[in-house]
């Protein structure tokens, strides 16, 4: 479970501006009406950042679940690990000694039961690339209000709490590493598909977490955003802007195209996923490209 001051501390740097406020108000109001949310969109738009704040409003305890391919039953609601022991001696008449051992399986609770027990906020993060199979259990889950607990005996299942809610989160299907999700789940599920926030909003968040002035941020968002233009607008993410915008605030780098350190810095965070969205071409020419971008607009800011 995320304790209270850990997860102010993930809160923290949200940037809640425009482009998010109509999407917190209506996630919460589903939330409310006891419908779980689905948060589907690129790498880097904020979608576990978001899901973090909005848990934060209801002000209750949050479990967090990342998503893998290893992910399993037992992970997620437990399994018998080792043995507990339990030794009785009776030795009340000095000659008799009685001696009377209990030994019974341990069994240890998954990252799901506390949670369905008392009622969290579980945020299921990148839940799409955990196999289809270990993601079964969701369906009773959401539809009869219930946990099934395979393998331990009469405990069979657990009633889910009246305030448990989750918010799902995940990249397109198209995304290297992901499942394709059971139509029965996303049919349980609200889905809210978060692409690209709009340039003011990305030219604000890099303003407020970074220090820049708005532009030196809007350079910054001008050309990852037009290399972005060059994909199917994965890549390059939010995260890049965010890497040169920390780098170039704390190194006193100033952000324009003569200045040789910001393009080295543009260089080396850009190419790798300029180059991921243009496979076809050699690194040489993506580097040329990066660069006839930052020549785009050269001014000193």
């Amino acid at each position: 479970m995320l304790n209270q001051s850990k997860k102010d501390d993930e809160t923290a740097g949200f940037v809640k501006t425009a482009f998010f406020e109509d999407i917190i108000t209506r996630t919460i109001q589903y939330m409310q009406a006891g419908y779980p949310i689905h948060f589907v969109g690129p790498s880097g738009v904020g979608k576990t950042s978001l899901a973090l704040y909005i848990a934060k409003q209801f002000n209750r305890p949050v479990t967090i679940i990342r998503g893998h391919h290893e992910l399993s039953n037992k992970d997620l609601l437990g399994q018998y690990n080792g043995i507990s022991r339990k030794e009785v001696i009776d030795n009340y008449i000095h000659s008799v000694y009685k001696s009377q051992q209990e030994i019974r399986p341990l069994w240890v609770h998954g990252q799901l039961v506390e949670a369905v027990k008392n009622g969290h906020i579980v945020i299921y993060d990148e839940f799409s690339r955990s196999r289809p199979d270990a993601n079964n259990i969701f369906l009773s889950l959401l539809e009869e209000k219930v946990l099934p607990i395979y393998g331990k005996g009469k405990e069979s299942f657990i009633q889910c709490h009246p305030d448990f809610s989750i918010i799902f989160t995940s990249n397109p299907d198209e995304y290297a590493g992901t499942y394709h999700t059971q139509d029965a789940l996303l049919d349980r599920l609200i889905t809210i598909s978060l692409d690209y926030c709009d340039t003011e909003t990305e030219i604000e968040i890099l303003h407020q977490k970074t220090g820049l002035t708005h532009q030196e941020a809007k350079e910054v968002v001008r050309l990852v955003s037009n290399l972005r233009s060059n994909g199917k607008g994965f890549c390059p993410s939010l995260r890049s802007s965010l890497m040169i915008a920390t780098i170039a605030k704390k190194g006193n780098i100033p952000i324009t195209y003569e200045n040789k350190k910001y393009q080295a810095l543009c260089l080396d965070v850009l190419t790798r996923p300029v180059k991921q969205i243009l496979p076809e071409h050699s690194r040489s020419t993506v580097q040329e490209l990066i660069l006839q971008e930052m020549r785009g607009k050269g001014e000193h800011l």
